[in-house]
């Protein structure tokens, strides 16, 4: 291990000890808002950007103000998932890295608890996921809130080598992730999202790929990619490598660079088996490569993005896009640029893949 990280991974170790108490990881404890189905181990976040109509005494149905998040989100399950999904991921990494079994032991779990527990566990579908208080349409925005799902599994990848995670229990999660698919490709909502011409169309496709990697589908993994994730590059993108459903939002280069993020995790799934999506150019010219161009002088100058943007750009994560970028089409200014923007965030896994443009 390079000494330098050292001092970031015992940081690390040392925060991992909170998830090691006796709190609970599941659906149902503690839970504050029950689904209208009333049965607590459906899933139900609020979407994000829909607050309370102060012109009903009600508040209800709820309306949206585009980029500025409702604080009741905190009141939902969408906490809880992504603490499952940081607890996995950093556990995971933690036995693979270190090859203590406490790690994986935990892990396991705490994966057990939340998607095998007969009595808490998550059902598998994400029905009311985004839900909008006093709507009554379906909509299948929630199933963005699926990338935690996709994320907490490579957590369970980590942990196959251990005593604490036997074949039963792989084969259980698998069977778990099989009805969770079958939901997402064949309901109402996960057909809308299927439709969905924007980021979250995007990224329907690419929780499909990983949820089809983690049941050892490859046939499907390699159809979502051919088939349905390449066209939506060719039609999402622009000529000058905007993508213009995410220029009208009110947060234009924070949704831009959401989509970059939804071809960087793609690709990771895809090198899988052995396709490298940067080095693919649609038959309208369109490509990850572009998209890079278009957003990398915001990038280095957030304040002459000329569309919306009502809160100020996490240059970090223009950082990291720029250091993705530079090391998979050997572009040494992208590199560059990334350092002189530096990656300052938490200790964390993630920190670590991008140490060597972290702010000394």
């Amino acid at each position: 291990m390079d000494a330098r990280v050292v001092p970031f991974v015992n940081s690390i170790i040392e925060s991992s000890e909170k998830y090691f108490e006796s709190r609970p990881f599941n659906i149902v404890t503690d839970k504050k808002k029950i689904a209208p189905s009333k049965d607590p181990r459906d899933y139900m976040s609020l979407s994000r950007y829909w607050w309370p109509d102060p012109e009903k005494r009600d508040g209800l149905p709820y309306i949206r103000f585009d980029g500025k998040s409702n604080p009741e989100l905190e009141e939902y399950d969408y906490r809880k998932i992504t603490e499952l999904e940081t607890a996995v991921t950093t556990l995971g990494m933690l036995y693979y890295i270190t090859g203590k079994e406490r790690y994986a032991k935990r892990t396991s779990e705490i994966l057990k608890e939340w998607f095998l527990d007969p009595v808490k566990g998550m059902n598998p579908n994400m029905v009311y996921a985004q839900y909008v208080p006093g709507m009554t349409i379906l909509r299948g925005t929630g199933i963005l809130d699926a990338r935690s799902i996709m994320y907490a599994l490579n957590g369970a990848k980590l942990i196959e080598g251990s005593r604490y995670w036997c074949a039963k229990d792989k084969n259980d999660l698998q069977d778990w992730v099989k009805a969770f698919l079958y939901w997402i490709q064949n309901s109402t909502q996960g057909q809308l999202e299927m439709k969905a011409d924007n980021n979250h169309g995007l990224w329907y496709d690419i929780i499909r790929m990983g949820l089809s990697y983690y049941i050892d589908d490859i046939s499907q993994l390699r159809s979502v990619l051919e088939n349905s994730l390449y066209k939506r590059l060719d039609s999402q993108q622009d000529k000058n490598g905007s993508f213009p459903e995410e220029l009208a939002r009110t947060l234009g280069l924070s949704y831009s660079t959401f989509v970059l993020d939804a071809f960087y995790e793609a690709n990771e799934i895809a090198m899988k088996i052995g396709t490298d999506m940067w080095k693919h150019t649609t038959p309208n010219g369109r490509s990850i490569s572009r998209g890079v161009e278009f957003v990398y002088p915001y990038y280095l100058e957030p304040q002459k993005w000329p569309y919306q943007q009502i809160s100020p750009f996490e240059t970090s994560r223009g950082s990291m896009a720029l250091y993705i970028a530079g090391l998979q089409l050997n572009k040494k200014e992208y590199i560059e640029a990334a350092r002189k923007i530096g990656y300052t965030t938490k200790p964390n896994f993630k920190s670590l893949l991008y140490f060597d443009i972290n702010n000394k």
